[in-house]
Parts: structure tokens; C-alpha cells; sequence
């Protein structure tokens, strides 16, 4: 007697949907596939879209995100609104979401805005607030670290670290009259609502001028905390894996509704398990 293995199938809709790489846009559609996700965002950029009839970038990226909530997705509107004309060309995912995000609404950007100043604190304690920056995105160097691992955390450590001014670098307090020690330390005045971190891997070599890659293990905690006690969790992350001038970009992601991790590459949309997240 022949045995037979019957299999029943039910069809189930994929939740999640993938974008068309149009040539090398991997960078884009990784950026985009983390503003699709985070659900403030796209609601906040509906909204301003049909305060301004759908025109220009916002209502390209609202025509997107409709589509990516039903299929496979093309960036063909987006390319054309962000004036990028040679698509075979990647570019840097960073310089790509901060250009975004200034072309879109106050209303949508600003959940991604911040703004950084200089304390300068004297040596009897005197405190003076300067130059006020604001800022998509805090950079954080991985240079200095060829041939060891990365912390996250303490690479915002470092650069919350405040530097001493004191020899012939003193400055001159009002109060004290005269110039004196002191520390000049980098603080938040306005604490975005979506951090992003910039892990910068690339740096100069004049020898060969040319750059050169880091690629050293970095440990990324799931929950950051930072100055001023603000408590960031972590949702997304865009690797890069190549070179400057190649390479491929991707992006984990988590659900706000499942609480389920996400790989996004291009057209592919993943499920992956993490235990520890890590970024090489």
C-alpha cells in the first residue's frame, strides 16, 4: 500500500511588506522602513498631509505608508521628491533621514528633534548656557577602537564627559571678574521623543587618504539611559555592512503592537529572535 502525506495549508497575509531596492536604495528603504514603523510618525505625517492637500514629500511618504499597510512597496515618489537622480548611487542612511525629516511637517519632525547646548561652569560654581544646537542625531565615535568592543552606554558617557578648561585654555566669568578654571559640558535642553544614535565607523586616513572602516563589535543595550535621567528604549536599528563606497544597508525593527523583532531588507520582511543585540 502507498501512504500519502496530505498537507493542509491556510493562507495567512503577510502583516509586514518589503520595498523595491531601484537600484542601490537600500539606505532609503531601510530609513523609511523605521519611519513607517514608528507609529507617531506616520500618524503625525497623515495628519499634515491633508492639512496641505497631500503635496509635495508628505504626500508622497503618506501614499507609502498606505501602501506598505497592503503590499510590496515602490519608492518611485519618494526619489523624485528627495531629488535623487542616480539611484545606482548609495549614500549614507543618516544624511538620508535627517533630509527627510527637514522636508517633512513640524508637526511629524519635531518627534525626532532635540536640542543640545554648552554649560560652561566655573570653578566657584558659576554656570552660563551657550550656544543652543539642535540636532537630529547624537554622533558617537567608534575610531578609537579597531581592536575592542563598543558600549553604547559608555560611548554616552563620553561624549555627556565634561572637558576642563584650566592653563592657558581658562575662560573669563562675569561674576568672578576675571578668568578662571572651568568645565564646559554638552546638555540636553529639549529631549526628542525618538533618539537616534549615530555609530560613526568611518574615519580618515591621511596616509592613504582615504577612508577606513571600523569594524569592531558594539554592545547596544535594549534601554539607555541619558542625561537628565530620560529612559530611551530600543526599537530599531540600520546596519551598514560593506565598504564607504558599497555595501548594503538593512533594518531590525521591532513591533509596537507584537513586541516582535523585524528584519526589513528591501523587499524581504523577516521574523528574527533576539537575545542580545549587538551591531558589527
Amino acid at each position: 500500500m502507498m501512504h500519502t502525506h496530505v498537507l493542509i495549508l491556510q493562507f495567512t497575509e503577510a502583516k509586514y511588506h518589503g520595498l523595491v531596492n531601484q537600484g542601490a536604495t537600500c539606505y532609503l528603504n531601510s530609513v523609511l522602513q523605521v519611519l513607517f514603523m514608528t507609529e507617531d510618525f506616520r500618524e503625525a505625517v497623515k495628519r499634515s498631509s491633508k492639512q496641505n492637500v497631500g503635496i509635495g514629500l508628505l504626500g508622497a511618504l503618506t501614499d507609502l505608508f498606505d501602501n506598505l499597510q497592503k503590499h510590496t512597496a515602490n519608492t518611485h515618489k519618494i526619489i523624485t521628491q528627495l531629488g535623487i537622480s542616480r539611484v545606482y548611487e548609495q549614500r549614507d542612511a543618516a544624511e538620508c533621514i535627517e533630509k527627510i525629516l527637514t522636508m517633512t511637517s513640524p508637526e511629524a519632525s519635531q518627534i525626532f528633534h532635540g536640542l543640545l547646548a554648552n554649560q560652561i561652569t566655573c570653578s566657584k560654581g558659576h554656570k552660563e548656557t551657550d550656544r543652543d544646537a539642535p540636532f537630529w542625531h547624537l554622533p558617537l565615535s567608534l575610531v578609537d577602537f579597531y581592536n575592542q568592543d563598543y558600549s553604547v552606554v559608555n560611548g554616552i558617557e563620553e561624549f555627556f564627559r565634561p572637558t576642563c578648561l584650566n592653563g592657558e585654555h581658562q575662560m573669563y566669568c562675569d561674576r568672578c571678574g576675571h578668568k578662571v578654571d572651568a568645565t564646559i559640558t554638552d546638555v540636553i535642553k529639549h529631549h526628542p521623543d525618538v533618539l537616534i544614535l549615530l555609530l560613526k565607523r568611518f574615519e580618515f586616513n591621511y596616509s592613504y587618504m582615504s577612508y577606513f572602516k571600523t569594524s569592531c563589535f558594539v554592545e547596544v543595550p535594549y534601554s539607555l539611559q541619558i542625561q537628565g535621567n530620560e529612559v530611551y528604549e530600543l526599537y530599531a536599528v540600520v546596519d551598514h555592512f560593506g565598504g564607504l563606497r558599497g555595501g548594503h544597508y538593512s533594518a531590525t525593527i521591532k513591533t509596537q503592537d507584537e513586541d516582535r523583532w523585524y528584519k526589513f531588507d528591501d523587499t524581504q520582511v523577516t521574523p528574527v529572535r533576539l537575545i542580545a543585540f549587538s551591531s558589527v
